[in-house]
């Protein structure tokens, strides 16, 4: 019988914190790459998590990263959850793709189309998950297949087929370039957990800052007992981020007056609401009142956020 946590852990969106991490992670190279999600392979509903191209990959130079080092022109990506299994029959089945995959005879990032016109040369397999998957590890040196570990957290994976592969474990990655992946795992560090909230409050960009509320939102659920520890020792940290989420809320609110929008104010409480922003933040920006506030989530469906119930 299934456990209800494992249910829970199961139905998270483990996916988009996983991708928004590695894409951190691959800041200093953005210029070079060029990533696409949900990359379909066919008219079919068969898609890789993330397709990632390496524009300057002709140059025969290797990005001074540790999941990047591998990388080709063609770099396919699968994100695992930690606590699904990570098993054969999922590396064989990435296999399966990265092969239709050269095989559709387009290389649209040129426009060229033909026989072998992407050379299975130039096209790799990346799986990223934030937990080692022990008993994968110990099937394929059974079977005879090769697990090299290249860098902490990336072992190379040979004999399967022949296409460069990588598994990745999230946790074991080593450098400051990796934290928002490694704040994913269970029991992250007190360190790393620092280190994230200080990259958090220097992000300006709109999209960087979603990108890492995801992150923070896996992070908090799997290191509760940490941020609620971390919360009472370093009120100065968690002041800088309620400070982070202020001005969030505030750009927010006056974009959507600036835009000439006539919402009232009761419909930007009810965004607020259902972006689970606490109470107090909401009383900040609006002139409603705390009891129709309660009124219009009881109306949406959703909980009251109070002060007590977050960590900032």
């Amino acid at each position: 019988m299934t456990s209800p946590e494992k249910n829970e852990n199961t139905n998270k969106d483990w996916e988009t914190p996983a991708y928004a991490g590695l894409m951190f992670s691959l800041q200093p190279y953005k210029d070079r790459l060029e990533e696409k999600r949900g990359y379909k392979l066919n008219s079919r509903p068969r898609e890789i998590d993330v397709r990632i191209i390496d524009k300057l990959s002709d140059r025969g130079d290797r990005m001074e990263h540790a999941i990047a080092y591998i990388f080709e022109k063609h770099n396919l990506v699968e994100l695992k959850n930690p606590y699904e299994n990570l098993n054969i029959d999922v590396v064989w089945k990435g296999i399966s793709y990265a092969a239709q995959y050269k095989s559709r005879g387009v290389d649209d990032t040129t426009g060229e189309k033909g026989v072998n016109i992407v050379s299975m040369r130039d096209v790799t397999l990346t799986f990223l998950r934030i937990s080692r998957p022990d008993d994968l590890f110990e099937l394929m040196e059974a079977s005879g297949y090769k697990i090299e570990k290249k860098f902490p957290g990336v072992y190379y994976i040979s004999g399967m087929a022949d296409i460069k592969m990588q598994i990745i474990v999230g946790r074991e990655l080593a450098g400051d370039e990796f934290v928002p992946l490694r704040v994913q795992r269970k029991n992250a560090s007190d360190d790393d957990i620092k280190k994230f909230m200080k990259l958090v409050g220097g992000l300006r960009e709109s999209d960087d800052r979603e990108m890492a509320d995801m992150i923070m939102q896996i992070s908090i659920s799997e290191n509760q007992d940490t941020y609620d520890r971390l919360k009472k020792e370093d009120p100065d940290m968690c002041r800088a981020l309620r400070d982070l989420m202020k001005d969030e809320i505030q750009e927010e609110f006056s974009n959507h007056y600036q835009a000439g929008a006539n919402a009232s104010q009761e419909d930007t409480v009810r965004r607020m609401l259902r972006k689970n922003k606490p109470i107090s933040e909401i009383l900040d920006f609006t002139d409603v009142s705390e009891a129709r506030i309660e009124e219009l989530a009881e109306e949406l469906g959703v909980k009251v956020v109070r002060d007590s119930d977050v960590l900032v």
